[in-house]
């Protein structure tokens, strides 16, 4: 489903020029998913940082699967 939405031109072309020149020529609706996606990354790492005890937990965490060893079949 689409819908529409007024932007204004100096927003819209700013979106496509991300579009363009950082995103390989991806979509307006294709650019603000990831923009949005980028977004909701930084709130969520925010509110990671603002949590000691759950950034050392996420850390350990982090630590621990790189260091699993996993052999691949080919």
């Amino acid at each position: 489903m689409q819908t529409s939405m007024r932007v204004s031109v100096h927003n819209r072309d700013a979106l496509a020029r991300i579009a363009e020149t950082e995103l390989g020529g991806v979509s307006l609706d294709e650019a603000l998913r990831i923009v949005l996606f980028e977004h909701a990354t930084r709130a969520a790492l925010a509110r990671l940082a603002a949590d000691p005890e759950a950034a050392g937990s996420y850390a350990d965490e982090a630590a621990s699967l790189a260091e699993t060893d996993v052999a691949a079949k080919e």
